[in-house]
């Protein structure tokens, strides 16, 4: 019978102190709760950071002396309504004036080419504006296709 009445004090005594320090420990555990918050939001940008670094897409200049009028900014991979992911939208930044049409060449991890699209470039210095460079419906550019402008 002892048994019995020891784990009923023992209750009660757990049940006394938790309700004492209730307050503390909710506070404990929120504030636990909240730096496990911050850490997965740091690694979450981190990792967001990381694969948009990992899928950046890069535009190489063939002909860098005609081409150096011209910086490349942003660069958005899209499709068009009849293609999947067949559409490079480039944000191109004018550093003198430039009346030229240009090749935009895609190849694949092989080195074959897979797509080519043309577009004039025609801006003033200091300008800069998004240009469109739609492909053929079959061509699916992937992030790791080489591209290259001439």
């Amino acid at each position: 019978m002892r048994i019995p009445q020891f784990r009923y004090l023992l209750l009660a005594a757990s049940s006394f102190l938790f309700a004492c320090s209730g307050r503390t420990v909710k506070e404990k555990i929120n504030s636990a709760s909240e730096k496990a918050g911050e850490v997965i939001g740091e690694t979450a940008k981190g990792v967001s950071r990381g694969l948009e670094n990992a899928f950046q897409i890069t535009i190489l200049k063939k002909d860098s002396v005609a081409l150096s009028a011209i910086d490349f900014g942003k660069i958005l991979l899209s499709s068009d309504s009849s293609g999947s992911d067949n559409k490079l939208s480039v944000y191109i930044i004018y550093n003198n004036d430039l009346k030229r049409e240009v090749t935009l060449k895609v190849f694949d991890k092989n080195k074959l080419e897979i797509g080519r699209s043309r577009a004039l470039l025609n801006g003033k210095k200091d300008q800069a504006v998004y240009i469109d460079f739609i492909f053929d419906p079959h061509t699916n550019i992937d992030r790791d296709c080489l591209i290259i402008m001439e």
